[in-house]
């Protein structure tokens, strides 16, 4: 963050804080309120997943997982949304994964779904406003450390560059869309979700992982 503060010529504050420790939207709330900003941009884009079975999985780490990949972000919009004005932006970073349920990623891909549902129906909550709500949703990101973290050290094809998919999700969120899907894969994950039976998908993650 250092790094990019020195890049980029508008002002920015670095609040190093942990997303998953209470105290962090106290800070948050009170840094709101003395300052009253106008927020144009919220983009909710922490989070984690691991492949791995659910049984293996430690409970410790999927609650720590669904509490930043589901309740953090609705917390954020929660905290930001009474500063966001018509015209404003929310762009939550979703997953591919939330089209289709995944064995070996059965809790990450339950939360990711949970988001984009959230992200939908907050989206027609908030037209009236006229704040756009945009869920974003890329296959499997290359050149992160998410990858690593997430245990998948062969990468499928198709994976997506993070420059590319930043830059189309934002794109995306300034168009007003309430889905942004970048890279083919991603697409034909959506499509697979949208008209495929699920049986038929279940089995293709079989034979693609044996």
């Amino acid at each position: 963050m250092e790094l990019l503060k020195a890049q980029v010529s508008v002002p920015l504050r670095i609040l190093a804080l942990d997303l998953l420790d209470d105290s962090t939207f106290r800070v948050l709330e009170e840094i709101l309120q003395k300052e009253r900003p106008s927020i144009s941009f919220l983009v909710n884009n922490a989070g984690r997943g691991k492949h791995i079975s659910f049984e293996k999985e430690a409970e410790k780490d999927m609650a720590g997982m669904m509490e930043l990949n589901m309740n953090v972000p609705v917390r954020m919009v929660k905290l930001c949304l009474p500063y966001m004005e018509r015209g404003a932006h929310i762009l939550n970073v979703c997953s591919a994964a939330a089209f289709v349920p995944l064995p070996g990623l059965s809790v990450y891909s339950a939360s990711k779904s949970f988001l984009l549902s959230f992200s939908r129906s907050l989206g027609k909550e908030l037209s009236g406003r006229h704040i756009t709500v945009t869920a974003l949703c890329p296959y499997w990101i290359g050149d992160m450390e998410f990858m690593e973290n997430a245990d998948v050290h062969e990468h499928p094809a198709g994976v997506l560059r993070a420059s590319e998919t930043a830059r189309q999700g934002l794109k995306d969120c300034c168009r007003g869309k309430s889905l942004s899907i970048p890279g083919p894969m991603g697409k034909l994950t959506y499509l697979g979700g949208r008209f495929l039976p699920l049986s038929f998908l279940l089995f293709m993650k079989k034979v693609f992982h044996a």
